[in-house]
């Protein structure tokens, strides 16, 4: 999301202003921080802060005693409870959604609104995925499984299921939870007693919306001085659907050579998002090689050919 050097920072982020985003992607912006957290955005960490806009990959961790409030454009919003880690807008080719985001472990509190003809916002997590269309969710992932309650409205669960998926409906009041040893997830009538305990007292006493107060700052975070790649790399390593988003160096050196020569490859962030993906499929097919998406030992072989004309 941004780079070192100033002046890079601040091209790299006027681009992603003037790119055109997604049918289904809607900008994601901080817009309340409380206590110690990061963003996990490339190869960097920075310190959270309200105005700050999030981009496809990054991670937002939360402290023990922190909470972060995040807001998008159709009024939807996730609050991250402490000890959270929330990876936003993974790549994702299926049908649209806004997110999908990945709720590695911790708390988080989905508030979606009524709205026309719009997408479901999704979140996934290591043992279900979570689709809501209106309604409010509050979703708890730990080593051992994963719950949610439905608050209000209702939610779709999504149960890995080989190559398809098992889709339960959730309604109001209901507690939808499956263990990392099941093979599918259940549905109880009521709320979940032990989740409603455990769960953060902030989502109790709801934060305001707050985006029409921040969105016209575009706040640029300050580099976190603890920042542990390896251990940001190691989180995405353990969940195949996740590895996307590691940074790689050869990567960002494909889309800068990209770029370059007039391809769109989206923000230069090291990341094999589709975008890229798409800029490499055009460049392949220019250089009649097979049209992967890949950076392949010809396709690497071929960019250092066309960066040294």
């Amino acid at each position: 999301m941004y780079l070192p050097s100033p002046v890079r920072g601040a091209c790299a982020v006027l681009a992603s202003l003037l790119l055109p985003l997604p049918v289904s992607a809607l900008v994601a912006t901080v817009t309340f921080v409380e206590g110690k957290g990061m963003i996990i955005s490339g190869a960097n960490g920075y310190l959270p802060a309200a105005g700050v806009r999030l981009r496809q990959c990054d991670i937002v961790r939360t402290g023990p005693q922190s909470q972060v409030q995040v807001e998008f454009e159709d009024g939807g919003k996730i609050e991250l409870g402490p000890d959270s880690r929330l990876l936003f807008d993974l790549p994702y080719a299926g049908d649209a959604v806004i997110g999908p985001h990945f709720l590695l472990s911790g708390w988080a509190k989905l508030t979606v609104p009524k709205r026309e003809k719009a997408p479901p916002h999704r979140i996934d997590t290591p043992n279900f995925d979570l689709l809501v269309d209106a309604g409010v969710a509050v979703i708890h992932v730990a080593a051992d499984g994963g719950k949610f309650f439905v608050e209000q409205g209702g939610a779709i669960a999504l149960d890995a299921a080989g190559s398809s998926s098992a889709r339960m409906a959730v309604a109001a009041g209901r507690t939808y939870s499956r263990k990392s040893d099941q093979g599918r997830g259940a549905v109880t009538d009521r709320v979940d007693p032990g989740l409603v305990s455990g769960m953060p007292a902030s989502f109790r006493d709801t934060v305001p919306y707050l985006l029409a107060q921040v969105k016209e700052r575009n706040t640029q975070p300050k580099l976190a001085s603890d920042y542990n790649q390896a251990e940001a790399d190691a989180w995405l390593k353990a969940v195949p659907a996740l590895r996307v988003c590691i940074f790689d160096a050869n990567v960002r050196r494909a889309q800068e050579v990209l770029e370059r020569a007039g391809f769109k490859v989206g923000p230069i962030d090291g990341i094999l998002g589709p975008i890229t993906q798409g800029a490499l499929r055009e460049f392949q097919q220019q250089q009649g090689l097979a049209r992967s998406g890949r950076l392949d030992k010809e396709t690497l072989k071929a960019l250092d050919l066309a960066d040294r004309r």
